[in-house]
């Protein structure tokens, strides 16, 4: 059982909303960091996609917010890794984690499978999207060679190269964390368990989530790895208030995924309601296993939810005061 002392939040920065909303305008993005900072937040998030759903290309993003932080760490929730050639995406996160004092967290998802918008996104690149998680678990092992060793050789199914040393090696010991998306799927979670630094998901259920972590720490022993190197994560969708705010909520989703609001809230988590019931629910997740949650939240006024976010979760001592 998780004690809620112990559980960090992050939240997820509107790339995807500054394309939507045709405004150019970086500002929302860099207030929310710096605001997210000051609040007692412990990391801030981007999504990442080329054409299916355009946005705010991600590393670039937390290179521009990496340089008005201090503290916040800087993750992708989630990051498409098998659209970027492996030695490339190393030296880029290299850099990043150099550049930012050792604060950088990948997360790596595989796009929805036969869904023709992200596997356009793979054609367009000349890769097969049938390959993607197979290029992505071949990726993970190429970066955190180069990015621990010199000299580096690699004969893989997707890339071979030969004599590659990566300078800058990033900050981090053993470079930047590696979180795995995966709801409950067993292959997925036995990824997480064999490879990951984290576990990313939207599981739609406290008690399935409890039953995929407890998995996901069986097959973490099967490997021979400690299951407390896991961080169990949580991406969580909200939208918090009065009436209003959920009908916004409501209408925010469905121009987001381009479906009505009650299919996207069966694929995935999205909670809305007042803040009591918002924050009730996170705090099932977190007894249930959860330690870093990130909040998306689905409003147009992202700083006013984000402030109401903080003071909820500071009432309910799940968030410290910077």
């Amino acid at each position: 059982m998780q004690n809620n002392a112990q559980v960090k939040f992050g939240i997820l920065l509107p790339t995807r909303e500054a394309v939507m909303s045709g405004r150019s305008d970086p500002s929302i993005i860099f207030q929310l960091a710096e605001r997210a900072e000051a609040l007692g937040f412990d990391s801030v998030w981007v999504g990442d996609s080329l054409t299916a759903r355009p946005r705010v290309e991600a590393l670039t993003t937390l290179a521009a917010v990496g340089a008005r932080t201090r503290r916040v760490r800087l993750g992708t929730s989630v990051f498409l890794a098998a659209l970027r050639h492996p030695i490339l995406l190393a030296h880029q996160l290299a850099s990043l984690d150099w550049l930012t004092c050792g604060r950088i967290d990948l997360g790596i998802g595989y796009g929805r499978a036969k869904e023709p918008t992200q596997e356009h996104e793979f054609e367009i690149l000349g890769l097969a999207a049938g390959a993607r998680i197979n290029m992505s678990e071949e990726l993970v092992q190429v970066m955190r060679r180069l990015w621990r060793e010199n000299d580096v050789s690699h004969a893989g199914m997707f890339t071979r190269f030969e004599h590659v040393t990566l300078e800058p090696k990033p900050i981090q010991p053993g470079g930047a964390r590696i979180w795995l998306a995966s709801n409950n799927v067993e292959p997925g979670l036995r990824r997480v368990g064999r490879l990951g630094d984290g576990w990313l998901n939207n599981i739609t259920s406290p008690e399935i989530y409890r039953e995929c972590w407890d998995k996901i720490r069986a097959y973490a022993a099967e490997a021979g790895r400690d299951a407390a190197s896991i961080e169990p994560g949580l991406y969580f969708t909200l939208a918090a208030g009065g009436n209003e705010a959920v009908s916004e909520g409501h209408m925010f989703l469905a121009q987001y995924y381009n479906r009505p609001y009650e299919a996207v809230a069966k694929t995935m988590l999205c909670v809305t309601g007042s803040w009591n019931e918002v924050i009730d629910r996170i705090e099932a997740y977190v007894q249930a296993g959860a330690s870093t949650v990130i909040l998306r939240f689905a409003a147009r006024d992202q700083i006013g939810h984000l402030q109401a976010c903080a003071e909820a979760l500071h009432h309910r001592g799940l968030l410290k005061q910077s």
